[in-house]
């Protein structure tokens, strides 16, 4: 059996999208909500008995322990529930490609950033995200998000990934990250909260980039293309 686990705050636009994707995924999912102000709360209960949502009672800056932390809890939860994989994702992230053989004890998944163009700007307002248009960077990170539970930690700060003990490997499975390209709205709201809220490189690196939500090239520099295109 496979338990998600995601931290939100605020994710009330792309919730409900969220969870209808990694519930096909997923037998059960488990959320820390960090003391969101608007009714992602409410919205996550509406899914009934698949989904778990502890909540956040006091928000605190700094944010790279925070996450870790969030992640660490829902992690010991799902131990203690004795789930055999862990599937850690963010709000804003979507899967596409074939399941790995779960024969190694964790799965690295390759993650692409999409962009507002000049031609694809409009906002994301509702409905299935991926059907939003949006052209694509060709960087890609290798993330660990698919895990046997026993095997991980978190225990350092800012960790996305846990620390494991076991065989990782590299699997098939792509993740469109959505994150830089809802709306010229949301993309200034990130460059704020990363400015505000984080220390260097952090700080200056999302500070550079108010004001430049809309791309001709991504972020590193290079050609953007579309999804089939990549």
């Amino acid at each position: 059996m496979i338990a998600g686990i995601t931290r939100v705050r605020n994710e009330s636009l792309i919730i409900d999208d969220t969870l209808e994707h990694f519930l096909n995924l997923c037998d059960h999912i488990f959320i820390y909500d960090d003391c969101s102000t608007d009714d992602t709360v409410n919205r996550c209960l509406a899914f009934g008995d698949r989904v778990s949502v502890i909540r956040g009672d006091v928000w605190k800056s700094d944010r790279k322990y925070e996450n870790t932390r969030h992640r660490g809890l829902l992690l010991d939860i799902v131990k203690w529930q004795e789930y055999d994989w862990v599937l850690c994702f963010d709000a804003d992230e979507r899967l596409v490609g074939k399941w790995p053989d779960m024969k190694a004890d964790g799965y690295k998944f390759r993650l692409f950033d999409g962009y507002l163009t000049p031609e694809n700007s409009e906002p994301y307002k509702s409905g299935p995200l991926e059907d939003l248009p949006r052209m694509w960077g060709p960087e890609c990170r290798e993330i660990l998000m698919l895990f046997r539970p026993e095997k991980a930690s978190y225990r350092v700060t800012g960790q996305r990934e846990p620390i494991m003990k076991g065989d990782v490997e590299v699997c098939d499975i792509r993740v469109k990250h959505y994150g830089k390209c809802l709306s010229v709205e949301h993309w200034e709201e990130t460059c704020d909260y990363y400015a505000n809220n984080f220390p260097e490189p952090f700080k200056s690196k999302w500070s550079a980039r108010r004001g430049n939500a809309i791309h001709t090239k991504s972020d590193f520099g290079k050609t953007l293309y579309k999804w089939g295109d990549l």
